[in-house]
Protein backbone atom coordinates (compact mmCIF):
# COMPACT_ATOMS: atom_id res chain seq x y z
CA UNK A 1 0.00 0.00 0.00
CA UNK A 2 2.87 2.61 1.01
CA UNK A 3 4.37 1.55 -2.33
CA UNK A 4 1.11 2.02 -4.18
CA UNK A 5 0.84 5.35 -2.77
CA UNK A 6 4.26 6.66 -3.33
CA UNK A 7 4.25 5.89 -6.91
CA UNK A 8 0.50 7.65 -7.15
CA UNK A 9 2.44 10.83 -5.72
CA UNK A 10 5.57 10.71 -7.90
CA UNK A 11 3.21 10.42 -10.84
CA UNK A 12 1.15 13.41 -9.27
CA UNK A 13 4.32 15.27 -9.28
CA UNK A 14 5.82 14.41 -12.39
CA UNK A 15 2.46 15.72 -13.82
CA UNK A 16 2.19 18.43 -12.15
CA UNK A 17 6.17 19.68 -13.43
CA UNK A 18 4.98 19.09 -16.72
CA UNK A 19 1.91 21.03 -16.71
CA UNK A 20 3.64 23.93 -15.45
CA UNK A 21 6.85 23.34 -17.86
CA UNK A 22 4.75 23.36 -20.74
CA UNK A 23 2.76 26.11 -19.41
CA UNK A 24 5.89 28.29 -19.11
CA UNK A 25 6.98 27.31 -22.77
CA UNK A 26 3.91 28.51 -24.30
CA UNK A 27 4.22 31.31 -22.38
CA UNK A 28 7.57 32.12 -23.75
CA UNK A 29 6.51 31.78 -26.92
CA UNK A 30 3.99 33.99 -26.97
CA UNK A 31 6.80 36.85 -25.57
CA UNK A 32 9.26 35.50 -28.27
CA UNK A 33 6.80 36.25 -31.18
CA UNK A 34 5.42 39.02 -29.79
CA UNK A 35 8.84 40.76 -29.53
CA UNK A 36 9.88 39.63 -33.45
CA UNK A 37 6.46 41.04 -34.45
CA UNK A 38 7.49 44.62 -32.60
CA UNK A 39 6.70 48.02 -34.37
CA UNK A 40 5.69 45.69 -37.58
CA UNK A 41 2.24 46.08 -36.72
CA UNK A 42 -0.75 48.83 -37.74
CA UNK A 43 -4.30 48.79 -37.49
CA UNK A 44 -5.26 51.51 -39.17
CA UNK A 45 -5.18 51.61 -43.25
CA UNK A 46 -3.65 55.46 -43.06
CA UNK A 47 -0.44 53.73 -41.42
CA UNK A 48 0.22 51.60 -44.07
CA UNK A 49 3.52 52.07 -46.43
CA UNK A 50 3.62 51.47 -49.75
CA UNK A 51 3.80 48.22 -50.89
CA UNK A 52 4.64 45.98 -54.04
CA UNK A 53 2.17 43.03 -52.89
CA UNK A 54 -0.19 42.47 -49.90
CA UNK A 55 -0.71 38.69 -48.98
CA UNK A 56 -3.64 37.91 -48.25
CA UNK A 57 -3.43 34.38 -45.97
CA UNK A 58 -6.29 31.90 -46.27
CA UNK A 59 -9.16 30.67 -43.99
CA UNK A 60 -11.60 28.65 -44.39
CA UNK A 61 -14.30 28.63 -47.22
CA UNK A 62 -17.54 26.57 -47.42
CA UNK A 63 -18.33 24.13 -49.59
CA UNK A 64 -20.37 26.19 -51.66
CA UNK A 65 -17.10 28.05 -52.26
CA UNK A 66 -17.97 31.21 -50.58
CA UNK A 67 -15.17 32.69 -47.69
CA UNK A 68 -15.53 32.59 -44.26
CA UNK A 69 -16.31 36.31 -42.06
CA UNK A 70 -12.50 36.04 -41.58
CA UNK A 71 -11.26 35.24 -44.68
CA UNK A 72 -14.04 38.11 -46.07
CA UNK A 73 -12.39 40.57 -43.87
CA UNK A 74 -8.65 39.80 -45.30
CA UNK A 75 -9.61 39.77 -48.94
CA UNK A 76 -11.57 43.00 -48.33
CA UNK A 77 -8.79 45.01 -46.56
CA UNK A 78 -6.64 43.49 -49.60
CA UNK A 79 -8.94 44.97 -52.15
CA UNK A 80 -9.05 48.67 -50.10
CA UNK A 81 -5.14 48.50 -50.42
CA UNK A 82 -5.19 47.39 -54.28
CA UNK A 83 -8.22 50.50 -54.74
CA UNK A 84 -6.09 53.28 -53.08
CA UNK A 85 -2.88 52.59 -54.50
CA UNK A 86 -0.95 51.62 -51.65
CA UNK A 87 -0.01 48.09 -53.27
CA UNK A 88 0.20 46.99 -56.78
CA UNK A 89 -0.79 42.97 -56.60
CA UNK A 90 -2.54 40.87 -54.31
CA UNK A 91 -1.38 37.56 -53.46
CA UNK A 92 -3.97 34.83 -51.92
CA UNK A 93 -2.19 32.60 -50.69
CA UNK A 94 -4.05 29.41 -49.35
CA UNK A 95 -4.91 25.41 -49.26
CA UNK A 96 -5.13 23.14 -51.59
CA UNK A 97 -3.93 19.92 -50.55
CA UNK A 98 -7.17 18.32 -51.71
CA UNK A 99 -8.95 18.46 -54.87
CA UNK A 100 -12.15 19.17 -53.33
CA UNK A 101 -11.37 22.28 -50.98
CA UNK A 102 -9.49 25.08 -52.48
CA UNK A 103 -9.25 28.40 -50.90
CA UNK A 104 -6.80 30.44 -53.61
CA UNK A 105 -9.87 30.02 -56.24
CA UNK A 106 -12.57 31.25 -53.85
CA UNK A 107 -10.41 33.78 -52.82
CA UNK A 108 -9.26 35.31 -56.41
CA UNK A 109 -13.31 35.23 -57.51
CA UNK A 110 -14.16 36.95 -54.63
CA UNK A 111 -12.02 39.89 -55.35
CA UNK A 112 -11.97 39.47 -59.18
CA UNK A 113 -16.13 39.53 -58.80
CA UNK A 114 -15.57 42.46 -56.90
CA UNK A 115 -13.15 44.89 -59.49
CA UNK A 116 -10.11 43.28 -59.18
CA UNK A 117 -8.21 42.82 -62.40
CA UNK A 118 -7.25 39.55 -62.60
CA UNK A 119 -4.02 40.17 -63.82
CA UNK A 120 -3.11 41.87 -60.27
CA UNK A 121 -4.04 38.45 -58.43
CA UNK A 122 -1.75 35.60 -58.16
CA UNK A 123 -2.46 32.47 -56.45
CA UNK A 124 -0.57 30.09 -54.26
CA UNK A 125 -2.01 26.96 -53.77
CA UNK A 126 0.70 25.34 -50.96
CA UNK A 127 0.00 27.76 -48.27
CA UNK A 128 -0.56 25.74 -46.08
CA UNK A 129 0.33 27.32 -42.65
CA UNK A 130 1.16 30.65 -41.81
CA UNK A 131 5.35 29.71 -42.57
CA UNK A 132 4.77 28.48 -45.91
CA UNK A 133 2.51 31.37 -47.24
CA UNK A 134 5.15 33.69 -46.17
CA UNK A 135 7.96 31.44 -46.74
CA UNK A 136 6.94 30.89 -50.37
CA UNK A 137 6.22 34.64 -51.13
CA UNK A 138 9.66 35.38 -50.51
CA UNK A 139 10.89 32.63 -52.17
CA UNK A 140 8.76 31.07 -54.80
CA UNK A 141 7.13 33.83 -55.70
CA UNK A 142 10.24 36.79 -55.22
CA UNK A 143 8.06 38.89 -52.72
CA UNK A 144 10.70 40.85 -50.41
CA UNK A 145 7.97 43.88 -49.04
CA UNK A 146 4.70 43.39 -48.67
CA UNK A 147 1.49 43.81 -46.52
CA UNK A 148 0.10 40.92 -44.84
CA UNK A 149 -3.55 41.14 -43.92
CA UNK A 150 -4.90 39.04 -40.99
CA UNK A 151 -7.02 39.55 -37.81
CA UNK A 152 -5.64 41.17 -34.90
CA UNK A 153 -5.21 37.72 -32.84
CA UNK A 154 -2.44 36.53 -35.01
CA UNK A 155 -1.34 39.89 -36.25
CA UNK A 156 2.17 39.47 -34.08
CA UNK A 157 2.51 35.41 -35.14
CA UNK A 158 2.21 36.41 -39.07
CA UNK A 159 4.41 39.42 -38.59
CA UNK A 160 7.11 36.91 -37.07
CA UNK A 161 6.92 34.87 -39.28
CA UNK A 162 6.81 36.59 -41.99
CA UNK A 163 10.01 38.74 -41.39
CA UNK A 164 11.84 35.48 -40.54
CA UNK A 165 11.06 34.42 -44.17
CA UNK A 166 13.05 37.51 -45.65
CA UNK A 167 9.89 40.09 -46.17
CA UNK A 168 10.05 43.61 -44.87
CA UNK A 169 6.46 43.27 -43.22
CA UNK A 170 4.15 44.93 -41.87
CA UNK A 171 1.03 43.47 -40.78
CA UNK A 172 -2.48 45.35 -41.06
CA UNK A 173 -4.42 44.15 -38.13
CA UNK A 174 -8.11 43.89 -38.48
CA UNK A 175 -10.55 43.44 -35.68
CA UNK A 176 -11.29 39.93 -34.55
CA UNK A 177 -14.59 38.86 -35.58
CA UNK A 178 -17.02 38.25 -32.66
CA UNK A 179 -17.51 34.79 -31.86
CA UNK A 180 -19.38 32.67 -29.02
CA UNK A 181 -17.68 31.88 -26.29
CA UNK A 182 -16.56 28.33 -27.30
CA UNK A 183 -15.29 29.16 -30.50
CA UNK A 184 -13.27 32.29 -29.31
CA UNK A 185 -11.72 30.46 -26.04
CA UNK A 186 -10.59 27.08 -28.64
CA UNK A 187 -9.16 29.93 -31.13
CA UNK A 188 -6.99 31.48 -28.06
CA UNK A 189 -5.94 28.44 -27.16
CA UNK A 190 -5.16 27.23 -30.57
CA UNK A 191 -3.18 30.77 -31.29
CA UNK A 192 -0.88 29.65 -28.15
CA UNK A 193 0.19 26.72 -29.20
CA UNK A 194 0.62 28.20 -32.92
CA UNK A 195 3.46 30.28 -31.60
CA UNK A 196 5.05 27.57 -30.08
CA UNK A 197 5.16 26.21 -33.69
CA UNK A 198 5.88 29.72 -34.72
CA UNK A 199 9.30 30.06 -32.50
CA UNK A 200 10.25 26.72 -34.05
CA UNK A 201 9.64 28.04 -37.42
CA UNK A 202 11.75 31.18 -36.70
CA UNK A 203 14.76 29.06 -35.06
CA UNK A 204 14.79 26.22 -37.86
CA UNK A 205 13.50 28.10 -40.84
CA UNK A 206 12.23 24.83 -42.73
CA UNK A 207 11.53 24.38 -46.26
CA UNK A 208 7.93 24.71 -47.01
CA UNK A 209 6.27 21.80 -47.39
CA UNK A 210 5.74 22.26 -51.13
CA UNK A 211 8.83 24.20 -52.60
CA UNK A 212 9.67 24.13 -56.16
CA UNK A 213 11.08 26.50 -59.26
CA UNK A 214 10.62 30.78 -58.42
CA UNK A 215 7.14 31.43 -60.57
CA UNK A 216 7.18 35.27 -60.03
CA UNK A 217 4.20 37.34 -59.29
CA UNK A 218 2.01 37.33 -62.66
CA UNK A 219 2.89 39.70 -64.84
CA UNK A 220 6.39 39.76 -63.09
CA UNK A 221 9.56 38.83 -64.65
CA UNK A 222 11.62 36.39 -64.01
CA UNK A 223 15.10 37.22 -62.90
Amino acid sequence: MRLRTFSLHRFLLLLGLGVVGTSAYVAAAHVVVAQAADGAVVDSVSDVETSTAVIVPGARVYADGRPSQFLRQRLDAAQLLHDEGIVEHILVSGDNRKSHYNEPEAMQQYIVDDGVAPSDVTMDFAGFDTWDTCIRANEQFGVTKAVVVTQERFANRTAALCLAAGIDTQILALPTPVEGPKPRLRSMIRERLANVKAWGDIVREPDAHHGGDYVGLVGSETP
